[in-house]
């Protein structure tokens, strides 16, 4: 049996000395290699665990932030929009030619797909104090936009919001109608 004294690693040295040049500056490399990717793990655990918290804190921020976001742009989408009602017109007449001409701005700017098919508005229940409310559906490149609108037979006003409707068809609207949209 061969002797394991301290000779064999001098043994192990004399075989790396006899690889070829580019074998040893590969070996070389490789050591390199290991090391370097050894103290990358061990300074990104390092730096993950303390700054885990720090992180779910700023995703949390950035979050709360776009659901402002969200909600200041459904604010503005859903915003009431008025124009006066001529006592000779009929009140829904009226306010299916007032969302049109709202709906096409919307197209023109961008906030809408086009071209505009139809609006249809149909009573949406009884009149309270002079205000006659109705629903409306809005067909625009073949996608159904809701709206309500309300006739104030009193101050001679048409009154409309677009509805947003919530992410999930159960849920609540992530923004409420302004009640200027309700009779």
């Amino acid at each position: 049996m061969p002797d394991s004294s301290p000779r064999d690693p001098l043994r192990a040295l004399r075989a790396l000395r006899r690889l070829p040049l580019w074998a040893r500056w590969l070996l070389t490399l490789l050591a390199y290699a290991v090391v370097i990717v050894a103290i990358v793990l061990v300074v990104r655990l390092a730096n993950s665990a303390g700054s885990s918290s720090e992180a779910s804190q700023s995703e949390a921020a950035a979050e709360t932030e776009a659901n402002r976001v969200g909600q200041v742009a459904i604010r503005e989408d859903e915003a009431p929009h008025s124009v006066p009602l001529h006592s000779t017109a009929s009140p829904r007449s009226a306010l299916e030619l007032a969302i049109a001409a709202d709906v096409r701005g919307r197209i023109a700017d961008g906030q809408l797909t086009g071209p505009l098919q139809s609006v249809r508005c149909k009573p949406a229940g009884a009149p309270q104090a002079a205000r006659r409310p109705f629903s409306c559906t809005v067909t625009s490149a073949g996608i159904a936009y809701p709206f309500l609108g309300v006739a104030d037979e009193r101050t001679l006003q048409l009154t409309w919001c677009k509805v947003d409707p919530p992410p999930a068809a159960d849920a609540p609207l992530e923004v409420p109608v302004s009640p200027r949209c309700h009779a």
